[in-house]
């Protein structure tokens, strides 16, 4: 029997795709702003603590971390989970299922002039759900297992995920494009010059690593279109995603070296455009050898330890951005910048949530477990 996915439980609102009407008229910021910036305050309110995170890493079980769980606002994404999910799966699937409530609730409370921007903001999750499922099809899992990791946010539908993997080659290739994020993706020509289909024949790890870079210079690639908007906190949003670009372009850089790809000219088709960083500041990574590019890339981001790894310095990269990203939603009021930021901060809390039950899964330490999270400074 296939367990229910989040699909099941969330009522998506259908926001990609859909064009908003034009606000013709001005209004003042309070007007504008004052009842979805409310709203976004008493969901403010409700957000986990640093002390419960804390005590949620220190509980002996992830069964008691499930125990916790159920005596917050997360009680009712248990409660229609429980049944069929355990452990750390049921962790993940009921905090997800949450998140999407969330952006869904959000996306019905900003104001109309505002939702294209927010619309560009939930592509994230689009691009993440396209990720699970080429890595789904790289180490041969089924639709019931990976169904369930499929955050309903953005424009897949059940129903095409369930053709995605079922599909191969060819077809999974043709399959992929018909999609909504499959036909933006072909026509923003981000993979031009690139043998795309190639890339979808063969699902292995390196072709998996090519996808999910192209996937990266689609997703940054909307915010060039947040300036449009021209709001001081878009702009100060769209500065913090030019920051994030430059974290991925390291990684990107390295893994693929990691994968034995070294010309330049190789690597720059997929090296994301408009971070704040130029491409000849990469020069040391490009040049670097393998037992220094990681020394290379810590101090090219100011980062206080040197990574072990590529995981640890994502990791230590991640960690820095999400702290930039918490700051701003403090710094934000009556704005579009407060809306989004709140989906940033719960974006943490849940990635948090997730830090710690597959800790807890692996036996990772509580003090190594602590080091991961995220708090606003």
């Amino acid at each position: 029997m296939i367990k229910p996915s989040s699909f099941v439980y969330v009522k998506k609102s259908g926001f990609i795709g859909r064009s908003s009407k034009k606000v013709v008229w001005s209004v003042s910021k309070a007007m504008k702003y004052g009842y979805s910036n409310a709203r976004v305050s008493a969901m403010k309110g409700l957000l986990l603590k640093k002390e419960s995170l804390n005590e949620l890493v220190r509980v002996d079980s992830i069964n008691a971390m499930v125990e916790m769980l159920e005596r917050t606002y997360y009680k009712d994404n248990f409660v229609k989970l429980s049944m069929h999910y355990h452990g750390s799966d049921l962790v993940q699937i009921a905090t997800a299922m949450h998140f999407a409530e969330i952006a869904n609730k959000l996306e019905r409370i900003i104001p109309e002039s505002d939702k294209e921007a927010f619309r560009v903001m939930l592509t994230k999750w689009d691009v993440i759900n396209a990720k699970t499922i080429l890595n789904a099809k790289r180490i041969g899992k089924k639709y019931e297992e990976v169904i369930p990791f499929i955050i309903p946010i953005g424009s897949f539908t059940e129903a095409e995920v369930k053709e995605l993997l079922g599909e191969t080659g060819e077809t999974f290739f043709l399959k992929f494009t018909k999609t909504n994020l499959g036909k933006r993706f072909i026509s923003s020509r981000i993979a031009s010059g690139i043998e795309l289909e190639k890339l979808f024949l063969h699902i292995g790890s390196t072709e998996v690593m090519k996808l999910e870079a192209l996937l990266d210079i689609f997703y940054y690639s909307l915010y060039s279109s947040i300036g449009k908007f021209s709001t001081k906190e878009l702009e100060s949003i769209a500065k913090m995603f030019r920051r994030e670009i430059d974290f991925k372009n390291a990684l990107i850089i390295i893994r693929l070296k990691q994968h034995g790809i070294n010309d330049i000219k190789e690597i720059i088709k997929y090296f994301i455009k408009g971070g704040i960083k130029s491409f000849d500041s990469f020069a040391p990574l490009f040049n670097a050898k393998s037992e220094d590019i990681l020394i290379l890339a810590g101090n090219h981001f100011g980062l206080k330890n040197t990574p072990k790894n590529t995981t640890e310095l994502e990791l230590m990269l991640n960690k820095k951005f999400a702290s930039a990203k918490l700051n701003l939603f403090y710094r934000s009021i009556l704005s579009i910048g407060t809306i989004i930021s709140f989906l940033f901060i719960k974006e943490e809390e849940i990635d948090n949530l997730r830090k710690i039950v597959i800790g807890k899964e692996f036996g990772i330490s509580d003090e190594k477990i602590k080091e991961m999270l995220v708090f606003p400074n």
